[in-house]
């Protein structure tokens, strides 16, 4: 028995508490997975998992023997990084996971350009706007917007999106343009499926934070389809100012509303583990985050540090 494949084994099936999950990510089947733990209680002569037919669960030893197998496991891949970090090939595979808005519009040609410059690199990127489980789902890196919960895993803030309301030149020549809370709840509306429930809007303004009730008469998941929505003059809506700026730019969107915006959504890059993230992974939110400056709409940390002491 290799006795340290075996410790990696049993670390992954202890962290996803899953014999099959941790069989799929391994690239190892079910079979050989719960030979290699079965060995490695063997060897240790004690039981690591209670099983049943309906979960996994550590047994006091398994506990203090996972705390301890982590720390040999994580440092091994430390120095094997290190070492690979020596040269400059980027090898093996990436998944990455994105929302579905920038992520087709930014981020796409920013990991295209990654790949050009480490083709080694297998790479798979899925677009979605849906919360992934990153172990399960087997992603290495995930870029989120908004706030993330409590429990979620590893991240690091990478930049802050502007949202905003607009509608098209032709809506408004016919509908008039709101200027303040009231006219705003008197004209319809073109919001995502997603929403939060309930039919109204929560925006900043020079007073503060203040609430619209609206009637929302279009719906989508997706962030072009809702852009051409209001373009096509079906209503006002809000947007992320990247992926619209282009249409702002050209006229055949007009911010509405320009003493109020939404709050801002806070862009982060998830990570499944923070106890060692991998140079490749490393290596490819560092180059998003050096391509940032270049996407409108966008406030950086470095720019939002300069701000605050100005």
């Amino acid at each position: 028995m290799d006795r340290f494949a075996a410790m990696v084994t049993f670390v992954r099936v202890a962290e996803l508490g899953s014999l099959s999950a941790a069989a799929r990510e391994l690239g190892l089947s079910q079979p050989a997975v719960s030979q290699q733990i079965t060995g490695l209680e063997r060897h240790l002569r004690t039981r690591l998992f209670h099983r049943s037919t309906r979960k996994l669960a550590l047994t006091s030893t398994g506990e203090t023997y996972l705390e301890r197998a982590r720390r040999i496991v994580d440092e091994v891949a430390e120095v094997e990084d290190n070492l690979v970090g020596l040269s400059t090939e980027l090898k093996g595979s990436l998944r990455i996971q994105a929302p579905s808005g920038l992520g087709q519009k930014y981020l796409a040609p920013l990991i295209v350009d990654f790949h050009r410059l480490h083709p080694s690199l297998t790479v798979e990127l899925v677009l979605g706007d849906h919360v992934a489980d990153l172990l399960e789902e087997g992603v290495d890196v995930a870029f989120r917007l908004g706030t993330l919960a409590p429990t979620a895993v590893v991240t690091r803030k990478i930049a802050s999106v502007s949202r905003l309301l607009v509608a098209s030149p032709d809506y408004l020549a016919i509908y008039g343009n709101p200027e303040t809370p009231d006219e705003l709840a008197r004209h319809v509306h073109v919001r995502f499926s997603w929403a939060p429930a309930g039919e109204h809007l929560m925006l900043i303004g020079p007073q503060g934070t203040v609430t619209v009730e609206v009637t929302s008469i279009f719906r989508a998941n997706n962030s072009f389809v809702l852009a051409e929505a209001i373009k096509s003059g079906l209503g006002v809506g809000g947007v992320q100012l990247p992926l619209v700026y282009d249409l702002l730019e050209k006229g055949e969107l007009v911010r509405v509303m320009q003493q109020y915006a939404y709050s801002p959504m806070d862009l982060h890059a998830v990570y499944p583990s923070g106890r060692f993230i991998p140079r490749k992974v490393r290596t490819l939110v560092d180059h998003i985050v050096a391509s940032l400056p270049q996407v409108p709409g966008l406030d950086l940390p470095s720019r939002l540090a300069a701000r605050s002491h100005q």
